[in-house]
């Protein structure tokens, strides 16, 4: 009962998708639209939310620069450090409905994709981003900004940022650090569009491993090898897991070129049981003299009866043709 259900939300999301590739281009601009409109209308409630949460949001965003003053230098410039972080928090809480509705708007792209699996990557996608927050928020960030901060002060050099800057050094760094522990879910979506192999994805571990050091200089530049390893090493960790999750999606299914040979087998079969009785086998010879000139007989319309005999074994194809032709030979030896 289970795989009957199971089949049958396949073949409905296969429909589904068919008919969505089927779509002009303007339709899927539309769809765009309208999944960007929900994504706004999340975000500025999230905003709306942190803006009557402003100042201890802001108390918690201050506390990795440890008592480090900052400035505007514009008249709007306090407003914008509100609306900026107002902004922020929207995102954050909008995140698992921006990922729902990217991997909605990719859906037609994905293989055997259902709404089942859309939101069950949304969330855990969501609760991955908060970890990713979180290990950037207490682990990452204070280092980095520890080196910025207090490295290249002097007697008459002083840190003099403005809080514009700040947000958004904090925003970035915050969101790289979501992003990073995205890399399972990168990769299942990508395995779904086109299946991927454990061994090539080792392959490019190498490559893998000096963007994470690029990443890691760019994150927190500091000759500290260790905060070094604290970014390096998270990006390896979730590359490996990823491959684990697409060796176990794999694992057991057959290639493509397997399941395309069997659509082309099944469509030659369909082909083969659509055709009459007179083009799938040929009549047999009608034996006499040379001096006999016999007509060729006009093929009659083929019977039901005779269109179910097709569909059977050759052997009781052969025995009605035999009948069928029984009286006609009966006049030729007489």
């Amino acid at each position: 009962m289970r795989k009957s259900k199971r089949t049958t939300k396949l073949a409905t999301a296969k429909t589904s998708v068919a008919s969505h590739d089927k779509l002009p281009l303007i339709e899927h601009l539309y769809e765009l639209r309208r999944r960007l409109v929900y994504v706004a209308v999340c975000v500025a409630v999230g905003s709306a939310v942190a803006y009557g949460l402003e100042q201890k949001l802001i108390a918690v965003l201050l506390r990795p620069s440890h008592g480090q003053h900052f400035i505007y230098t514009s008249p709007m410039g306090g407003v914008n450090f509100l609306f900026g972080v107002c902004l922020d928090i929207g995102l954050v809480v909008a995140t698992p409905v921006i990922i729902y509705q990217l991997l909605a708007f990719v859906q037609p792209l994905m293989k055997d994709t259902t709404r089942r699996f859309l939101l069950t990557a949304s969330t855990i996608a969501g609760f991955v981003a908060l970890f990713g927050l979180a290990f950037g928020y207490y682990i990452g960030l204070p280092s980095a900004l520890n080196f910025l901060l207090h490295q290249f002060t002097s007697v008459q050099v002083r840190p003099l940022i403005t809080i514009q800057a700040y947000i958004q050094f904090v925003a970035l760094y915050l969101f790289g650090s979501a992003l990073m522990f995205q890399l399972p879910l990168i990769l299942i979506c990508i395995n779904r569009i086109k299946p991927l192999k454990p061994s090539s994805l080792f392959k490019y571990e190498r490559h893998l491993i000096i963007g994470a050091f690029i990443v890691a200089f760019i994150m927190n530049p500091t000759p500290n090898i260790i905060d070094q390893l604290l970014v390096v090493l998270p990006i390896i960790i979730t590359y490996q897991f990823g491959i684990a999750i697409i060796w176990l999606i794999n694992h057991g299914k057959n290639p493509d070129h397997i399941y395309s040979l069997r659509e082309q087998d099944a469509q030659r079969q369909a082909e083969r049981a659509s055709r009459p009785l007179t083009q799938l086998h040929t009549p047999l010879p009608v034996q006499g003299t040379a001096t006999d000139v016999i007509p060729t007989p006009i093929p009659e319309p083929v019977p039901q009866a005779a269109v179910a005999v097709a569909t059977r074994p050759r052997q009781y194809v052969a025995t009605a043709q035999r009948r069928q032709y029984a009286p006609l030979r009966g006049q030729l030896v007489q």
